[in-house]
């Protein structure tokens, strides 16, 4: 069996699998494509219709509410000097997620965008949020967000929330954690970032650097050496 995190080992170790027949193995990221060097910020603002002026705060991936959208809106509220972009979410999500911040004017919400296009809205970000939330398990020990890892290949600094599963990948070296589902927490981390160009610079190149381990091409490896 091959589990995508430590804790959803755990979880199948505890219904009686065998340990030494589980692996596991993140997911990963296209490093060619989402590192993408050549790009510079003011270029993908450019190409996205996105203002040159404004420190921008970006999410990618759906709107579930697991995911902490609504605690990244609120920070948002906190934040109204900066301009937080949402990228993706299904038709319903959309709508439904449009009411709730009707009345928050520093918002952006883009939508589905064609996946080759996503490492553009990455790049021309200056801070990167990962938001997710403590309340569901699926959060808490099962998830590996791919979104995290093309974060880490964009070489933009990453806000996270501090949970188990997000840990096994991201630390206080190559991110700045914050508590989950507390929008002054994660105000004041996207705020750090966005004030602490020293840290930022830090975490994003150490983040860059490790992400090297979790390409698909080393998932694959790792995965075909394994002896069961």
């Amino acid at each position: 069996m091959i589990a995508i995190t430590q804790g959803l080992k755990e979880f199948f170790v505890a219904k009686g699998i065998p340990s030494d027949k589980i692996l596991v193995a993140p997911d990963g990221v296209d490093l060619d494509m989402f590192a993408c060097s050549h790009v510079r910020m003011f270029e993908a603002r450019e190409k996205l219709g996105l203002p040159q002026d404004k420190k921008i705060v970006l999410y990618t991936g759906h709107l579930y509410e697991w995911k902490g959208v609504y605690t990244l809106l609120k920070a948002a509220e906190k934040l109204p000097d900066f301009l937080f972009v949402f990228v993706g979410g299904t038709k319903e999500d959309i709508e439904e997620f449009k009411v709730k911040c009707s009345n928050v004017r520093n918002v952006r919400i883009v939508g589905h965008r064609p996946y080759q296009e996503i490492p553009y809205w990455l790049k021309s970000a200056d801070v990167l949020v990962l938001p997710n939330s403590g309340k569901e398990e699926i959060s808490r020990h099962w998830t590996s967000p791919m979104k995290m890892f093309e974060y880490m290949a964009a070489g933009r600094p990453i806000v996270a929330s501090n949970l188990p599963s997000i840990r096994e990948i991201l630390n206080e070296e190559n991110a700045i954690l914050v508590e989950p589902d507390n929008p002054e927490a994660l105000a004041w981390g996207v705020k750090e970032a966005l004030q602490n160009s020293q840290l930022s610079d830090k975490i994003s190149t150490r983040a860059f650097e490790e992400v090297k381990k979790y390409t698909w091409q080393e998932r694959a490896k790792k995965i075909c050496q394994k002896k069961f």
